[in-house]
């Protein structure tokens, strides 16, 4: 605790969260959330440091949850050896004996160089791509739904729902979508629609298109 609370004003503050965003998992003190709270260090060591300000975040779980696998090989690089050092025996089904042969250096002075270097490739993944695709979504988002309004009369919360179902079918409303809106939302607009959403997206992926 008085790692995280202080690193980030000591070191480089990706360092400082790596470090101390792994090592809280590696304590594992809950039954659940460890993953979350793990992730929550990260973001208080750039708040802390001040490289974050206003409470902004870096969508870091984002990056994460795509690398998962580098995710459980920074881990291992880490637990796996050090697994080594415990004798664990199933006594009966809810009792079992650990006895550790290493030294307690092993926890005290623990090689974090992966953690770290993981930690570091999640924050530049999460500026460069998580961010920069997440800024583009909205953009589009808040073009359909302008565009949608200006020639239909469509419920705002049902127009939102509507354009974010569509987005993340890459511009198709379903069938499925059709007939759940099909009693509040005129055939017309799913056409429109969609006409709109495949034109946005043909621009940002430079795909030719018809006008519409």
């Amino acid at each position: 605790m008085t790692f995280a609370n202080r690193a980030p004003e000591q070191l480089d503050p990706l360092v400082a969260a790596g470090i101390a965003s792994f090592g809280f998992v590696f304590l594992h003190p809950f039954m659940d959330g460890n993953g979350r709270l793990s992730r929550f260090l990260i973001h208080l060591a750039l708040c802390r440091s001040g490289a974050l300000e206003n409470g902004l975040l870096l969508p870091v779980s984002v990056a994460m949850k795509r690398e998962e696998q580098h995710y459980l090989e920074a881990l291992q690089s880490f637990s796996k050896p050090v697994r080594e050092f415990w004798n664990v025996r199933w006594i009966d089904a809810e009792t079992m004996s650990f006895n550790f042969n290493g030294d307690s250096s092993i926890y005290r002075y623990w090689d974090a160089t992966d953690c770290v270097a993981f930690t570091m490739e999640m924050a530049k993944q999460a500026l460069e791509v998580e961010l920069r695709e997440a800024t583009d979504f909205l953009q589009r988002f808040d073009t359909l739904v302008k565009v949608v309004n200006e020639n239909y009369d469509v419920r705002g919360n049902l127009l939102s729902r509507l354009v974010m179902q569509c987005l993340d079918q890459n511009g198709i409303v379903s069938k499925g979508r059709r007939k759940q809106y099909q009693g509040s939302i005129q055939e017309e607009v799913f056409d429109f629609l969609e006409q709109q959403a495949q034109s946005l997206l043909a621009d940002a992926y430079g795909e030719p298109h018809e006008d519409v």
